[in-house]
């Protein structure tokens, strides 16, 4: 296979012997599982270089041999790397034709090929256990970040990529390491420094060093591609990216010809993949992709003038300043009954570590919601489960900080710090985690007034574009104009895969709002003493009830379980994350059963949970 991984002025070509196993015809019964890290561990990454938290101090001096660099690291033929052990089935491969025996021999692969279903398995495993034995400490929560605590490097894998940040000499001590077990392509150190790189890419994403920020931004030519799939390229340009529709709109609305069926679904995923890195974008996308099941005239409507709006704002920045923070916070907001003709609600949330936006989702709630309490109830249970899923992230790169929850609802709150279900026995009673979360303080769920919410940019279409730059400047974002000095172009030439630019449709008209109070963050802006007189935390009644919580010491399953965790965790410390570990390691089946099934709950009906990594 030859891939041009750049553009047509710059090309760069990699040319790979490439194998096609089907799972359907492997008839090994083997299973393979490679974890890939979520986009904010790129972010955190990123952020880190600029966030003063514990004992993680970042060297801001320009001049300093010790000062904080972001380093890009690209493994070639990383798959290549990674060798078959020998309990593993053999696996075959066809000769490719240009070798004279290709009609009569098969070759045994020693190495995983690249389309075989165990290379990226193989892969992770290979470089998790040299970083290991580099000294780093595998993430539990992700396994694909590390951190080197006396070195003061943390680092995120994703697939040949690694991305660093760290003292200057200890990045230089990775690459070398890092070199004498692979052959490498080390990309531009970013960092202070007159002689450090000041701009470079990871996983297309545009990473810049400025004087005294970082920016973040998408792969630009995502955009492009999508405006020219479109046949918007030299289009007006729109203030926002969507506007409601009516009841009347949707019911009126009809089918989009089969024949772009395809195009529209393509366009629709390029648009929810760049959303990811646009959060003016993440609601308006969102909605876009409720269509793609079936799409009609209004989803290619909604979609033309997400284009429009993007040939007027081609590029969204994330900035990351300096800054110091003592907590983690998560914005939740939802939208009641918003969809005019299924009476769904949307959730939508951003996780902030301190100034820094690093996660932000907007979702349509599954059920209906019958009241907006109960809606804004659901809300939180998302961005609290966000919230603390970032939390573990952060613990695995050696950062330990707690957990802020906003919401605009005092009827969600009120949920939240009661006990059962009361009056909305209909709910799950699964949903319930959040109420202990609570009351142990695991969650510090505090109330912002419902017009100052930032959240309120995820989860509806009726903002004004004066509204829109508000929160999208709240969230440490700006728009720029031009483009990113180091990315690609994108590649031209003729394609014959029918695209949205083929279709002639109406646009909508779009209706303007303005008015609204400005919206605020109070974590920036208010000092500590300040943030606890004007937002008390809430101090949820004492439950007496509890008694599973003050009897651990005597609680022999939960004491087993600990001991058995305890075990993988000193094994993986010393081997990494391997799917075979020494039999000393694995407890008895036997006995694992017998005290699993004879006691599934630990208390009064509280379920046994335990920390142990995923071999």
């Amino acid at each position: 296979m030859d891939v041009n991984k750049g553009d047509d002025h710059n090309p760069k070509y990699r040319s790979r012997l490439v194998a096609r196993q089907i799972k359907a015809k492997d008839l090994s019964g083997q299973s393979y599982f490679a974890p890939a890290p979520p986009l904010e561990a790129l972010r955190t990454v990123v952020s880190m270089a600029m966030t003063r938290v514990g004992a993680h101090r970042p060297n801001w001096d320009p001049s300093s041999e010790k000062r904080t660099q972001i380093s890009l690291v690209d493994v070639k033929r990383a798959y290549f790397n990674a060798k078959l052990s020998a309990d593993e089935p053999p696996v075959y491969v066809d000769l490719p034709a240009e070798d004279p025996d290709h009609t009569k021999c098969a070759a045994q692969l020693l190495r995983w090929m690249y389309g075989t279903r165990g290379a990226a398995d193989g892969w992770q495993e290979e470089y998790s256990t040299a970083l290991v034995r580099l000294g780093f400490k595998q993430g539990d929560a992700c396994p694909n970040v590390f951190h080197h605590a006396p070195r003061g490097i943390v680092t995120s894998v994703h697939g040949d990529d690694f991305t660093s940040s760290g003292p200057k000499d200890a990045l230089d001590w990775l690459e070398s390491a890092l070199a004498e077990e692979y052959e490498l392509d080390i990309g531009p150190r970013l960092g202070p420094g007159p002689r450090d790189a000041k701009e470079g890419r990871v996983l297309n994403r545009v990473i810049r060093w400025c004087e005294d920020a970082i920016e973040y931004e998408a792969d630009p030519r995502q955009i492009e591609r999508l405006v020219a799939e479109c046949g918007l390229e030299g289009a007006n340009g729109v203030a926002t990216p969507g506007v409601k529709p009516t009841f009347r709109e949707l019911e009126e609305d009809r089918p989009l010809p089969s024949d772009l069926n395809t195009a529209f679904r393509g366009a629709a995923a390029r648009g929810n993949y760049l959303a990811a890195d646009r959060l003016d974008l993440q609601f308006a996308c969102k909605e876009v992709c409720r269509w793609m099941a079936s799409p009609t005239l209004h989803a290619w409507t909604a979609l033309k003038r997400i284009c429009r709006f993007l040939t007027r704002c081609p590029r969204l920045v994330y900035r990351y300043e300096k800054q110091s923070i003592d907590a983690v916070d998560v914005y939740v907001d939802t939208d009641w009954s918003g969809c005019p003709k299924t009476r769904k609600s949307t959730s939508g949330g951003a996780v902030m570590l301190g100034k820094h936006t690093v996660k932000h989702w907007s979702s349509t709630q599954a059920s209906i919601a019958l009241s907006s309490g109960e809606a804004e109830f659901a809300g939180v249970i998302r961005g609290s489960g966000q919230g603390l899923g970032y939390q573990a992230l952060l613990s695995d790169l050696g950062v330990s900080v707690p957990l802020r929850v906003w919401t605009d609802s005092s009827a969600a709150i009120g949920i939240c710090t009661r006990q059962g279900l009361g009056k909305l026995r209909h709910l799950d009673t699964h949903t319930l985690w959040i109420q202990q979360a609570v009351r142990t303080g695991c969650v510090d769920l505090r109330k912002i007034p419902g017009e100052a919410n930032p959240a309120d940019l995820l989860t509806k279409h009726s903002i004004s574009r004066q509204r829109m730059q508000e929160l999208v400047s709240l969230f440490g974002c700006r728009y720029l104009d031009g483009r990113a000095a180091s990315a690609p172009q994108v590649k031209r030439g003729e394609s014959g895969r029918t695209t949205m630019a083929d279709a002639d449709r109406t646009i909508a008209t779009a209706h303007e709002h303005d008015g609204g109070t400005p919206p605020i963050m109070p974590h920036t802006q208010c000092s500590a003493a300040e943030l606890q007189d004007r937002y008390p935390p809430l101090d949820a009644p004492d439950d007496d009830k509890l008694d599973d919580l003050q009897d651990d010491a005597n609680d022999q399953l939960l004491n087993y379980g600990k001991s058995v965790a305890s075990a993988i965790r000193a094994q993986t410390l010393l081997h990494g994350r391997t799917r075979k570990l020494p039999a000393s390691v694995v407890p008895a089946p036997g006995a694992a059963t017998a005290s699993a099934s004879g006691r599934r709950r630990s208390g009064k009906g509280r379920c046994l949970s335990t920390a142990a990594p995923a071999t």
